[in-house]
């Protein structure tokens, strides 16, 4: 029954906290008491300059009235209490003074008179300090040596006591680092390594009992996300198949269609249609895009998507230089440009597609329009899948963010960058897709 409770206690953090604690504590006072009494076992009791008179006074009494052959007998036995006294070796100094002030002339009475050779003028305390003469009532003379004052005789102690506090405080506390807080820190690293949270790599369950409950739920929840990805993703590449088919029979149909007009930008959507099917299992799978990095013309890429824009009737235009060579994923920046024009063209009937060069490498490619905008607080919310305003924007028929902002997103951030909501003067939404180039 005690073991089963014990092993609860050392089982949780608050247990483990609670016995760091107590034998902090229990440490502390016992190291400092073991010291106390072992170095001096009697500097805790008798410290006050009445009793240590009061000591003097009686052993002046019983020396006085013991026979000289008695008395070396009963120095011994007061070797505890006074272990300095001894007998006078010649005569008292003639500068020591007799001591008439403090506890200890009325401690002697008529047993015996203290003298004492005091540096300038003494202060009260002064006669307790340093080498004490007792003169008998029959002349007979004893010496003791009394200890400094007892804030410098601790003094020592003090500093002992604050080194020992210092020491057991580092050592319990690396002790608490490595036994409790060592794991947070291992699950937290291991957290941070699970990107692929369909993998089948767990996190060790580890550490106390609350740590380990944590990271059990954690290994439940990383399953049931990994099931739901792998179904999803399962579901996505079957739609990606059966589309190969529609695709190839609808391509095979436009190479014969004789105006180049209609047959080239007609290809040009089927290509494009494969793309995004492939982007967007890529993008539901949890990996890199597989798309290298190359040196593409940005203006080039911006014009060509506001012309396809404005090829269905809607009034986009571009702004910005006529060339500019960037270091980019073409088929990602394309994919992403072309959701957030998509978005601007639901609600605003003037689209601006703009590119600027900012500080360093990196490029910003804003999308404007003079739609109704999206509140401040809605922003960072809709950057998020699946997600529609419950606003203006929201309110208008037909409108889907969907992951349309949230692959911007996801490709920004693949670049080096981020995607930033702002209010357009006077009225609409201003996107910008920050990257490095």
């Amino acid at each position: 029954m005690i073991g089963k409770a014990l092993r609860l206690v050392f089982d949780s953090v608050a247990g483990q906290v609670i016995v760091l604690l107590v034998l902090s504590i229990v440490a502390m006072q016992g190291g400092l008491t073991a010291y106390f009494f072992l170095s001096n076992p009697r500097s805790v009791f008798s410290t006050s300059p009445g009793e240590k008179a009061g000591e003097i006074g009686a052993a002046a009494h019983i020396l006085d009235t013991a026979r000289p052959d008695e008395r070396p007998r009963l120095m011994e036995l007061m070797k505890d209490n006074l272990p300095s006294l001894a007998a006078c070796v010649g005569p008292v100094p003639k500068e020591a003074a007799e001591i008439r002030f403090g506890p200890l002339p009325a401690r002697l009475g008529r047993a015996a008179i203290a003298r004492k050779v005091f540096d300038g003028r003494p202060s009260p305390g002064d006669e307790l300090i340093g080498p004490l003469f007792l003169e008998l009532s029959d002349g007979t003379c004893y010496r003791l040596e009394l200890p400094e004052a007892e804030a410098l005789r601790f003094f020592g102690p003090g500093m002992t006591m604050l080194g020992f506090l210092a020491i057991t405080t580092i050592v319990l506390v690396s002790w608490a680092i490595v036994v409790i807080i060592g794991p947070l820190r291992r699950f937290e690293g291991a957290v941070e390594r699970l990107r692929d949270m369909r993998s089948d790599v767990s996190v060790p369950e580890i550490g106390p009992r609350e740590l380990r409950a944590a990271i059990s739920a954690f290994n439940r929840m990383r399953a049931r996300i990994g099931k739901l990805m792998a179904e999803k993703t399962t579901m996505l590449a079957a739609v990606s198949h059966d589309l190969r088919t529609p695709i190839t029979r609808l391509r095979l149909r436009a190479e014969f269609i004789d105006d180049e007009t209609i047959r080239e930008p007609m290809l040009a959507d089927l290509d494009h249609m494969a793309a995004l099917a492939q982007v967007a299992l890529v993008h539901l799978s949890g990996t890199d895009s597989p798309e290298p990095f190359d040196q593409i013309d940005l203006p080039s890429l911006l014009q060509t998507i506001a012309d396809q824009f404005a090829d269905l009737g809607h009034t986009v235009s571009y702004e910005g230089p006529s060339r500019l060579t960037a270091c980019v994923r073409r088929r990602d920046i394309l994919r992403a440009v072309t959701n957030l024009v998509d978005n601007a063209v639901r609600y605003g009937d003037q689209v601006v597609v703009s590119l600027k060069k900012l500080p360093g490498r990196r490029l910003a490619i804003s999308v404007a329009d003079n739609g109704p905008g999206i509140p401040a607080g809605e922003r960072e919310h809709l950057l998020e899948p699946f997600v529609r305003g419950d606003s203006a924007r929201g309110s208008v028929p037909n409108s889907g963010f969907g992951l349309g902002l949230t692959i911007a997103r996801d490709v920004a951030e693949a670049h080096g960058g981020c995607i930033l909501l702002a209010d357009n003067a006077p009225r609409g939404l201003l996107a910008t897709l920050e990257i490095e180039g």
